[in-house]
């Protein structure tokens, strides 16, 4: 798991631009004031979840391939929300793409 280095602005040329935390509170209700959703749900625990459609961009793969991932039981899932849609921790899938890297990189010796 990276370490958290705190909030940060990334430019289009990947340079991290350390924001304080008064700052990135503005911007976060400055961009949901535009209707942009920019931070990221907790579940009951507080962990961050995130949407199957950016599990798949984090895996590289698409998101019915998250969903049937998540129907095997190679993902952990959760429901959240009034419409129970599925949603997965952020932890579980970057754990599940190290493990599989792993995998693969035993494989190649």
């Amino acid at each position: 798991m990276p370490e958290n280095l705190g909030p940060a602005l990334i430019d289009p040329e990947g340079g991290r631009h350390e924001l304080s935390r008064k700052e990135y509170d503005f911007i976060v209700t400055l961009a949901a004031g535009l209707g942009y959703d920019v931070a990221p749900a907790a579940d009951a625990s507080g962990e961050t979840v995130i949407t199957t459609g950016q599990a798949a961009e984090i895996l590289g793969v698409s998101r019915r391939t998250v969903t049937r991932m998540l129907d095997r039981g190679e993902l952990p899932g959760i429901r959240l929300g009034l419409n129970h849609h599925r949603s997965v921790k952020l932890a579980d899938v970057l754990a599940f793409r190290q493990a599989k890297s792993m995998k693969a990189e035993a494989a190649a010796e």
